[in-house]
């Protein structure tokens, strides 16, 4: 019984304005409970829903791996034919050397179809550093003509000539002084050191 009184003078002790704010709060509690029940439906319907998707996608994916194995296996069976043509020795281990020349001819025959752009990009490729260094001159800017404008030099260039024509001289001149020579400069640079220490 004296809950019940206390609960009274708690509730006689509130204004009108006290109360109206504890019923807004209860009913925004209730709401947002009813809010998270029904997002908790939807999102299992939704899971229920996508589930039984994936199961269909995967029972079709099924199917096509399926489908892709029989068509692998009856190649590798047209292959196996094919190999047992080419098989000349008992034991299978060694191949038929005719047949052999035979496919790398037919290779070679085949002719690769490339464009200009292929065929440009293969010709100006570097493989190895040699090629790097044979072919380091080998394009430069050539200039048709030359104009001088308010102290500035401004050069056309050719672009249908980007071809290097001058020839540079690749011997490098390379002196080398006598060991008595190195001997007496290693020897005056020593006593600079104990100078200069």
């Amino acid at each position: 019984m004296n809950f019940i009184r206390d609960i009274y003078k708690f509730i006689s002790y509130l204004t009108f304005v006290d109360l109206i704010f504890f019923a807004a709060i209860i009913v925004l509690l209730i709401l947002i409970v009813t809010l998270i029940y029904f997002i908790k439906i939807n999102s299992d319907n939704y899971e229920n829903i996508s589930s039984n998707k994936d199961l269909e996608s995967k029972e079709e994916s099924k199917k096509e791996k399926v489908d892709m194995i029989m068509k692998n296996l009856e190649l590798e069976e047209s292959n196996d034919e094919k190999e047992i043509e080419e098989y000349n020795d008992e034991e299978g281990e060694l191949l038929d050397l005719e047949s052999l020349t035979k496919k790398l001819q037919d290779e070679k025959d085949e002719q690769v179809n490339i464009s200009k752009y292929e065929k440009d990009q293969e010709e100006k490729a570097i493989i190895s550093y040699d090629e790097l260094l044979q072919k380091h001159n080998k394009y430069a800017l050539n200039y048709e003509k030359e104009e001088v404008l308010d102290d500035l030099i401004v050069k056309k260039v050719n672009l249908n000539d980007l071809v290097n024509t001058e020839e540079k001289d690749d011997s490098l001149d390379v002196r080398v002084i006598s060991y008595q020579k190195e001997e007496a400069f290693l020897s005056a640079l020593k006593e600079l050191n104990k100078l200069l220490n």
